[in-house]
């Protein structure tokens, strides 16, 4: 029964992750939201109506739209809150009424989203680089599902002996996948506040007599749906209304996209304090314990107190590319030569020190036999 089961565990493929899923959730997921929403952005923009704006007598429509789009439209929030307000309070103040908010994100959003898709497919690019595939080369003969028991046997045996003679060389390997790691907090975090400001969705002024307090009041403040346009045709200055359509998708897309990054953020953050946990051997044991269930306990308790950070860093990554049981197999390999290297060398101590007092008690006994006294 236990050897149909581990045959079955085997024939079933492994799917190789070399990062972990916050990793993923980076580079992959992020990066896939991020590009699903510029092709929206970009679809609307080629097949549907993103802009236009009322005529100005014999004003060209065509160059009045270019430049109210490149220029920049603004809105008055005031006048447009108050007037489906009625708790607002009063004001009389010309400045206050005339209070302009600029709608300058409007025609760059989509060229955020890629920028921000670039950014966090950077960390990957970089690990990418720099693993090359490490990992898959070294476990390439153990893809072969087909392969027999022996030949497994004698490719796990490689490995053992490969992760004990590389102790204490991969303090660069785990250094750079943390760095890595850093890395996406730090870009998570950065677009985040990035997100936020580009939008200029950072609060009301306390100046202005008006309260966001409804869905419909943050639509008209941050995201309305008209804007107004200043131009000026013969020696007259127009104030042009403009439509701004695309302003609720940009909306929606802020409010999903903010909330991801606050996830995404809050998750990296919990990945560098698990990081700095394993820095303990008590929870690298208890942590092997729950991800490599078919390991004996002793096993993955003398490996964790032996092995440095780094080492069983390294040693982990091999449970992304192996199956349970090979990973599980490897593990007893390890501990068995690491066993039977440690005796070897006890073995070669007491071969020395055994021959240091063997010559001692001979010129010891040469000296007295040849002694005067």
């Amino acid at each position: 029964m236990k050897m149909m089961r581990n045959a079955f565990v085997r024939l079933v493929p492994k799917k190789v992750l070399v990062e972990n899923f916050v990793f993923h959730l980076h580079y992959r997921w992020t990066v896939i939201l991020l590009l699903a929403c510029s092709f929206v952005i970009t679809c609307r923009l080629l097949l549907g109506h993103s802009f236009s704006c009322f005529d100005v007598g014999d004003y060209p429509q065509q160059l009045l739209e270019t430049h109210c789009y490149s220029d920049a439209v603004y809105s008055l929030p005031v006048q447009l809150i108050k007037n489906h307000s009625p708790g607002s309070p009063p004001t009389t103040e010309p400045n206050v009424h005339g209070f302009r908010r600029y709608q300058n994100f409007y025609a760059w959003v989509n060229l955020l989203f890629l920028v921000q898709a670039f950014n966090f497919y950077l960390p990957h690019l970089l690990w990418k680089y720099y693993d090359s595939g490490y990992m898959t080369r070294l476990t390439a003969g153990l893809e072969l599902n087909g392969a027999k028991d022996e030949k497994r046997g004698f490719e796990l045996c490689y490995l053992a002996k490969y992760v004990l003679a590389t102790q204490g060389k991969h303090r660069l390997y785990t250094g750079m996948h943390i760095f890595c790691e850093v890395l996406n907090y730090s870009i998570a975090l950065a677009q985040t506040l990035w997100l936020v400001h580009f939008f200029v969705v950072t609060g009301v002024p306390e100046f202005l007599p008006i309260q966001v307090s409804t869905w419909s009041d943050f639509e008209k403040f941050y995201f309305p749906p008209t804007g107004s346009c200043s131009v000026s045709w013969n020696k007259t200055h127009h104030q042009v209304m403009c439509l701004l359509p695309l302003n609720r998708l940009y909306m929606y897309m802020f409010l999903f996209i903010h909330a991801w990054y606050i996830f995404l953020t809050i998750m990296s953050g919990m990945m560098l304090v698990y990081r700095i946990v394993l820095l303990a051997p008590s929870q690298r044991v208890a942590m092997m314990k729950f991800s490599a269930p078919w390991t004996e306990k002793d096993t993955i308790k003398s490996l964790c107190y032996r092995l440095s950070y780094c080492d069983w860093f390294f040693l982990n990554r091999f449970q992304r590319v192996m199956t349970d049981i090979d990973f599980a197999q490897m593990l007893e390999k390890i501990a068995m030569v690491s066993v039977l290297k440690g005796c070897d060398m006890q073995n070669d101590e007491d071969n020395r020190s055994s021959y240091v007092s063997e010559d001692g008690h001979k010129e010891l006994g040469s000296s007295t036999a040849t002694s005067p006294v």
